[in-house]
């Protein structure tokens, strides 16, 4: 069943599927704690996870790409996405080229994905509720299954998948190709990632909330009792450069990449703003990589709002499909419980 759920979720990198035992094994149950809150959902998995069991579940990003993650699961309880929806997606809207026609393809995105991509962004567009933001999530989740190896950078593989001049492609890559469908119509895809996507709505009997907005100003309004901090590592790769092409699709516009505080200032400056923001809701659950703070340090700072502080360091992989050899052999992942 839970992994089922997640299938519905886009392969975003930094996910925190397998970190989820850690996360929730000293977390209150909702019956004691029931407000459960996610100020940087980014791939959905912890607050798709809490929603299940059964917190109500306040989460919130900044980047839209997330938002509407949350918007179409988190938040949505009963709406499917049905093959009439999928199909309607594909009806042409503009005799003029949209972006990824004009600009990702046939380098990011094959022409013919590229073409549907666009169409399908301008009707989901014309959408409200639930609807609008399950179209769109099939639209991120089609674009990264797109992504030979997991890499949006190999452009001369999609030219070469396009062109039908396999002979020169790397087997790994053919073979790779082969699997994500790439070859096939749009329309076989995108329903399968419809189908994918319905297994991830569902009740919980909760009113679930998703927002978008600075963190800080989250932070600010939002009440809950259980809180979840996944930010952006320092010295990592921002998520806005890796998500670049996304990104730019969805806004239908290349923008250059936004300085983000998390990932460029050090954690002993942004993480002490982020702690005293969250300072009103009792129980904390942080998860944070080694690259510039070891365990004890982060213990540290939390003891300056929690009296109960535990903490456990696990091997874990930051953006695994970017990360080298190395790197992923010497990531760590901190998780950090703090109680009033």
């Amino acid at each position: 069943m839970v992994l089922e759920m997640f299938r519905s979720l886009p392969s975003y990198n930094g996910g925190k599927r397998r970190l989820i035992p850690a996360l929730f094994r000293d977390a209150p149950p909702p019956d004691e704690s029931p407000v459960f809150v996610d100020p940087f959902l980014g791939g959905g998995s912890v607050s798709l996870y809490a929603k299940a069991r059964g917190y109500r579940v306040l989460c919130n990003d900044v980047a839209e790409r997330s938002a509407i993650v949350g918007k179409a699961l988190i938040e949505n309880d009963r709406v499917l996405l049905t093959y009439d929806d999928l199909t309607r997606l594909f009806v042409p809207v503009d005799d003029e080229p949209g972006f990824a026609e004009k600009h990702l393809a046939p380098d990011v995105f094959p022409l013919s994905h590229a073409v549907f991509l666009d169409t399908a962004i301008a009707n989901a567009r014309k959408l409200t509720g639930p609807k609008k933001w399950l179209s769109l999530l099939l639209v991120i989740k089609h674009a990264l299954r797109l992504r030979p190896m997991g890499n949006w950078g190999a452009r001369t593989v999609i030219r070469q998948a396009q062109d039908g001049c396999w002979e020169d492609m790397n087997q790994h890559f053919v073979r790779d190709i082969i699997a994500r469908g790439i070859p096939r119509h749009p329309l076989r895809i995108a329903n399968a990632m419809r189908k994918t996507i319905n297994r991830g709505v569902f009740s919980n009997g909760k009113e679930n909330r998703c927002e978008q907005r600075d963190v800080f100003d989250f932070l600010s309004h939002v009440k809950g009792d259980v809180v979840y901090f996944d930010p952006p590592y320092s010295s990592t790769q921002s998520y806005e450069q890796a998500s670049k092409p996304l990104d730019d699709l969805l806004r239908g516009e290349s923008r250059p990449v936004e300085r983000n505080p998390f990932s460029t200032e050090p954690p002993e400056k942004i993480l002490p703003r982020l702690f005293e923001a969250a300072d009103h809701i009792p129980f904390w659950i942080i998860s944070y990589g080694n690259q510039r703070i070891n365990l004890g340090e982060l213990m540290d700072m939390v003891r300056r709002h929690r009296r109960r502080v535990t903490g456990h360091e696990f091997r874990h992989a930051h953006c695994a499909g970017l990360a080298s050899a190395d790197s992923r052999l010497r990531n760590r992942e901190f998780v950090v419980v703090g109680r009033k």
